[in-house]
């Protein structure tokens, strides 16, 4: 069996002693690289040349050094190579005083067979040793770096922004704060696989470190998002300067596998002292300027303002308020009536939300809808729009000859998400005693489009039980045939985007016109929203466009003007 090979520093004086003690670690099964001195001066050099000796060997009494002080310069270099005297001289009081000094054995010269113990011993305890320490590092990289990226994590990142922030403000200098969310990175790591979606996070924290370089500190605080701390300036507009340019450069494409993968960022920026005089209140304004950025469709960057932070306020608010507002009746419904153009009589009416606050007066539905979105409160707010829609629609009068009108229901994707919708629907229409085709669904492109294969069997149901089925908002989200064929969509809403500019836009005179004779060969009907004057009706009448809804007939009314409106002998005969 070949000898285990040992890396030895032996400090002794004597050629025949180290002679003895190279013979006895042979004896021990070692193959010995070993280097032997004698003075303060070699010790020093070979403990700077080399910092891989496995174990120290050393006589306590040499003429011109002491076996103490060579254990002290040992351990100032390192504190776990076993080290053992070897003398003739050292007494047991000498002995445990080295012993506590930091030496772990002494052996006599005249008793050098215990070696083969004590050596194999110390070099079991040093690579257990070596194994903590090793542990104990990877702990403390672990609980301040972020391991697939090497950049500091969430926890030094709080630290350094701290520390950054407290000697800018000693200096007099001015800190920028940048927080990175990277648009669309779970898709594309979901598209590409994992081990892409690693790279690609790995070459934007280079990027990054690039960049930045000696400007600040870059961290990763989470999965997708990355934090930027530039430093080193005293005028703002040279800061403002440094962060727009900072965002340009995340920009641009990134190499990942051979493809050019380009993530928008959705960038927000904070500054000291201008925006806040604490490091908590730096990232938190950064991130409230982050998380408008996302809100917004992401792809952008902003500054931090004041505005942001009373409109961030507002929505915690309406937030709050929303878990609450349905059971304190503070929705009311009110009613856009949807207009034959050859007779003139009313076949619908749309049902639109309104929320009166007791505080704030009417807030529009496009602010707390998203709100309610995002939130989920949508499902409670839409489970009541569709009742209280109903409920009130029975009690719509019906002149004689005419048939009872339809109430059409603006459905968000949310809902249509739920599997057990298309039952929930049927279920209210039986009891209410609501017949199925007085009631008419409506459903956004671009909602139907999020999970269109969970929203079809749903529609396809529901149509089969007589509800109608609207497609709003037309022109502006995912048009296509292959949906409408795909859908079953009993009719078209035109989008008020095409019909404000008619009959002066010739581009919008054009698209109203195709989607007019598209709907008529498909055989679906079409209505066209927010028809505000008489050269929009005719327009719209000559095309054969046979609804409308708009303030040239009526603005949306409350439940109960809607009702005086039914009973009155054709209303809109005159315009």
């Amino acid at each position: 069996m070949a000898n285990q090979p040992l890396r030895a520093l032996i400090i002794e004086d004597e050629e025949d002693d180290v002679a003895l003690l190279l013979r006895e670690l042979r004896k021990c099964g070692y193959e010995v690289d070993e280097a032997h001195v004698d003075t303060a001066e070699a010790l020093e050099r070979a403990l700077q040349t080399s910092s891989a000796w496995q174990i120290i060997l050393s006589d306590y009494t040499m003429p011109s050094f002491d076996g103490m002080a060579a254990l002290q310069m040992v351990r100032r270099y390192d504190k776990d190579v076993p080290f053992i005297f070897v003398s003739g001289t050292i007494g047991e009081e000498l002995a445990v005083r080295a012993v506590r000094s930091g030496a772990q054995d002494y052996i006599l010269k005249d008793n050098l067979t215990r070696l083969s113990a004590a050596v194999p011993r110390e070099l079991r305890e040093a690579e257990i040793h070596r194994k903590q320490h090793e542990a104990e590092q990877h702990i403390q990289y672990l609980a301040n770096y972020d391991e697939l990226t090497n950049l500091p994590n969430r926890n030094l990142y709080q630290y350094r922004l701290h520390q950054l922030v407290t000697q800018a403000d000693q200096d007099g200098q001015r800190v920028g704060l940048v927080l990175i969310r990277l648009d669309r990175f779970h898709e594309l790591s979901s598209s590409l696989g994992i081990q892409s979606g690693d790279k690609l996070l790995r070459a934007f924290a280079k990027r990054l470190e690039d960049t930045v370089a000696h400007r600040g500190f870059v961290a990763r605080l989470d999965s997708d998002q990355f934090a930027v701390i530039l430093t080193g300036q005293t005028r703002r507009d040279e800061l403002i300067a440094g962060c727009i340019s900072l965002y340009h450069r995340f920009s641009e494409p990134v190499e990942v596998s051979g493809y050019a993968l380009r993530i928008n960022p959705s960038v927000g920026i904070s500054l000291f002292p201008d925006d806040a005089d604490k490091p908590e209140g730096l990232h938190g304004n950064a991130a409230l300027a982050m998380q408008k950025v996302i809100r917004r469709g992401g792809s952008s960057h902003l500054f931090y303002s004041p505005e942001l932070r009373r409109l961030r306020d507002e929505r915690l608010n309406l937030e709050r308020e929303l878990s609450t507002v349905t059971e304190n009746n503070g929705f009311t419904l009110h009613y856009q009536p949807q207009i034959e153009l050859s007779s003139r009589r009313i076949v619908a009416a749309e049902a639109l939300i309104r929320w009166h606050h007791p505080e704030h007066g009417s807030i529009r539905p496009d602010q707390f809808i998203p709100i309610a979105e995002e939130t989920g409160h949508i499902l409670t707010i839409g489970e009541w729009v569709l009742e209280q829609a109903c409920r009130e629609a029975n009690s719509w009068p019906v002149r004689h000859g005419e048939q009872n009108i339809r109430v059409a229901v603006n459905f968000s994707a949310f809902q249509f998400r739920q599997p057990d919708m298309a039952k929930s629907v049927e279920a209210l229409l039986e009891r209410l005693q609501l017949p199925p085709h007085r009631l008419e669904i409506e459903i956004t492109e671009t909602a139907l489009m999020q999970d269109p294969d969970t929203a079809l069997p749903i529609l396809k149901r529901l149509r089969d039980k007589g509800v109608s089925i609207s497609l709003d908002d037309f022109g502006t989200g995912y048009s296509s045939l292959s949906h409408l064929k795909r859908f079953p969509v009993n009719m078209l809403k035109i989008d008020q985007s095409f019909i404000c500019d008619i009959p002066d836009d010739r581009d919008s005179v054009e698209i109203t016109r195709a989607i007019i004779a598209m709907t008529a060969r498909l055989n679906i009907d079409v209505i066209a929203e927010g028809v505000e004057t008489k050269q929009q009706a005719e327009f719209l009448g000559n095309e054969g466009c046979g609804l409308v809804q708009g303030y040239l007939f009526s603005r949306p009314l409350p439940a109960n003007e809607l009702t005086k409106l039914l009973a009155s002998p054709n209303p809109f005969k005159q315009i």
